[in-house]
């Protein structure tokens, strides 16, 4: 499997290019720009993610393991009754609970990111070749890997691409 980078003068023909190639079954398909593009989402088809979900979820699972341990504590394991206060006097678990609750769902969502993004990458094959820093810049880069080079390079000519080449293994 051969890996090309094309580059683009603008970013609406990187946004038509990916949408051609993804009609024609090339993938995997990756986009470099100098700055955020909505429509390479849209183009990409992306999908919405769950990481929110999860935060939610360890967010509240976070919340009720705090008032459940403390309410282990307080009312099961070490009772002290003081003043005449009920040993599960649950207003004072609130702040900690919530503090908790907070606690896993950065945790969460810190760890979340990382998995839902292959993170860390430490190095990607390819990327110390050709332009790739001029992306951050003023180009708009695609890369494509095919088992198909001729049939990419005519598409990708086709698309307008500015500049194609191979990426080394």
């Amino acid at each position: 499997m051969s890996a090309f980078v094309a580059e683009f003068a603008e970013e609406g023909a990187l946004v038509a290019a990916v949408d051609r190639l993804r009609a024609h079954g090339f993938a995997p398909l990756d986009s470099y720009t100098p700055h955020p593009v909505p429509a390479l989402d849209e183009a990409f088809g992306g999908r919405p993610s769950r990481l929110p979900l999860v935060i939610l979820i360890a967010g509240i699972v976070g919340t009720l393991g705090g008032f459940g341990m403390e309410y282990y504590a307080a009312v099961v394991d070490y009772p002290i009754n003081i003043g005449g206060r009920p040993l599960n006097s649950w207003p004072a678990f609130v702040p900690i609970a919530f503090e908790i609750g907070v606690l896993l769902a950065i945790v969460a969502g810190f760890f979340g990111y990382l998995i839902a993004n292959r993170l860390p990458s430490l190095h990607v094959p390819g990327l110390d070749e050709g332009d790739f820093r001029a992306a951050s810049r003023d180009h708009y880069l695609l890369t494509v890997s095919t088992d198909d080079p001729g049939r990419l390079r005519r598409a990708l000519a086709d698309l307008g691409a500015v500049r194609v080449a191979e990426l080394a293994p």
